[in-house]
């Protein structure tokens, strides 16, 4: 069931790299403040359809109703949904018939790949699940207390796990997958972001900085496009500074 007694706020954001549109973004996000369901994902840009393949990812989590569902019970139907959103044939003449063009032909039979972040806050506890290097970060009164998967900014690379849409549901998830859990109290703040920004949130935290002040102070902007921009301005000056490399960039902050 959904967090009780404590009022939860949720602010999401989403930035493409610097030169495209955000129609051209891999990443992903999905949030249901009253059901205290959250879920990004961030698509591999080498891969066919890897925006699609991680929207359905993030979707498909928040809409669930159970807290963490093993991945073999969930994957295998998102995958086929997949498939027929992509007009994937089983034979080179049903791609034809379909559609499919041939130089994404080869590409869509390998699947499309995203790294995934899941939360679930239920009651005074979170519980969270992922696969590759989409975070999760825990402050308490001005102190980070918990960073989930990656836990040191030296540990990022260009070659996450990632869940693929055409790979066994097993495969990745059972053996690189991890899940944790930690308790919530009033005043706690939630950050879950893709890689490149948090990266940056590791390597100011491991030099004595406080990241956290930064992203909490977009909270207080005004909703809508006001807020996009603030946040889009603030992204593009951390890229000017070569504090943060030039990749897409999801945020969803979430205040207890």
């Amino acid at each position: 069931m959904p967090l009780s007694g404590t009022t939860l706020s949720c602010r999401a954001f989403r930035l493409p790299c610097q030169g495209n549109g955000l129609e051209e973004c891999q990443d992903a996000l999905a949030a249901d403040a009253e059901r205290s369901r959250f879920a990004i994902a961030d698509g591999a840009a080498e891969s066919p359809y890897s925006s699609l393949w991680a929207q359905l990812l993030v979707e498909e989590f928040v809409r669930q109703s159970e807290r963490l569902i093993p991945w073999e019970k969930w994957l295998p139907a998102l995958q086929k949904r997949w498939a027929v959103v992509c007009g994937l044939a089983p034979s080179p003449r049903q791609s034809e018939e379909t559609g499919v063009p041939w130089y994404l032909e080869v590409g869509l039979r390998h699947g499309a790949f995203a790294t995934f972040l899941g939360l679930v806050i239920e009651d005074r506890s979170w519980y969270a699940t992922a696969v590759g290097d989409s975070c999760l970060f825990q402050v308490r009164q001005d102190e980070l207390i918990r960073a989930f998967p990656v836990i040191r900014a030296a540990d990022f690379s260009n070659t996450p796990w990632l869940i693929g849409s055409r790979t066994s549901p097993y495969e990745v998830p059972h053996k690189n997958g991890l899940q944790t859990q930690g308790d919530c109290q009033p005043g706690d703040r939630l950050w879950l972001m893709t890689d490149a920004l948090a990266q940056w949130f590791l390597t100011q935290a491991e030099n004595g900085g406080k990241p956290w002040l930064a992203l909490a102070s977009l909270e207080q902007t005004a909703e809508g496009a006001s807020a996009e921009q603030t946040f889009a301005a603030w992204i593009e000056g951390l890229r000017t500074a070569r504090q943060l490399r030039n990749d897409d960039v999801t945020l969803v902050a979430i205040a207890l």
